[in-house]
């Protein structure tokens, strides 16, 4: 296997010289050419695979110490050379996976951590994360769903490779049915298998406006009035003193 790096993420210095930034677990993207190993003349040589597939942008993961995490990185390959994966979901997978690369070595936590005791496991402590971080609005709601989901995959794959068989559980098990009707009426029922770990795609608690906008603040709503009256039309600075202080919406306005 030859590769040859094509994108890396992230950055090792501050801007603003106050030295370097704590080094993280980054997503590097490069050109992967297919290679075969063989002995030649009792030396081991990688040649080229005849009418090989290269791939790229091909995501893979390194840590933070320069070594690249073996097995997420084969996930990745084995996908994006299947027949029924595009790239672009390989991709979006990896970026999940490096979402929870950074906050393993943030955590100090081992990916193959699966104690007696459920809370401690690594994959039941990576949710919580995700559902603070979504409650804080630091994620959107579908970000912590895909990302999770993403990684249950690639704990999937592991366990069906043969790379992982902790003592204890990684999850529990769950099969929900979906009900159809298709345009001549019959119906029908879809099962699908998922997770205790899942984590639904919904909206973090508060109240919400329309098409998720905010109020702004009563300074910056005096701030507002005060410019379009120096510097807007009269009747624009009317339409939106009642739109701030009636609450009418832009059509009754």
């Amino acid at each position: 296997m030859a590769t040859k790096p094509v994108k890396q993420a992230g950055t090792a210095e501050r801007a603003n010289g106050l030295g370097p930034l704590p080094r993280m677990p980054t997503l590097e993207r490069i050109l992967y050419t297919p290679h075969r190993c063989g002995v030649i003349d009792n030396r081991v040589q990688w040649t080229p695979v005849e009418n090989g597939r290269a791939l790229s942008p091909l995501p893979q993961i390194v840590w933070s110490d320069g070594t690249p995490w073996r097995e997420p990185n084969l996930w990745a390959l084995e996908r994006a050379t299947s027949i029924d994966v595009s790239l672009s979901t390989v991709d979006s997978n990896m970026r999940a996976m490096h979402r929870f690369a950074k906050w393993l070595e943030s955590s100090g936590t081992g990916w193959w951590e699966f104690p007696p005791r459920k809370a401690d496991r690594c994959l039941v402590r990576f949710r919580g994360h995700l559902i603070d971080a979504r409650e804080a609005h630091e994620i959107a709601p579908n970000t912590a769903s895909q990302t999770m989901a993403s990684v249950i995959q690639f704990y999937r794959w592991l366990h069906a490779s043969g790379l992982i068989f902790p003592e204890w559980p990684m999850w529990r098990e769950k099969v929900f049915g979906i009900h159809l009707i298709d345009l001549v009426g019959f119906n029908r029922t879809i099962l699908v298998n998922s997770t205790d770990l899942a984590i639904r795609n919904r909206k973090a608690p508060g109240e919400r406006l329309e098409d998720g906008l905010l109020p702004v603040s009563a300074a910056h709503r005096t701030a507002i009035l005060e410019f379009v009256n120096e510097n807007g039309s009269e009747e624009l600075f009317l339409m939106l003193s009642l739109g701030f202080f009636t609450g009418m919406r832009l059509g009754t306005l």
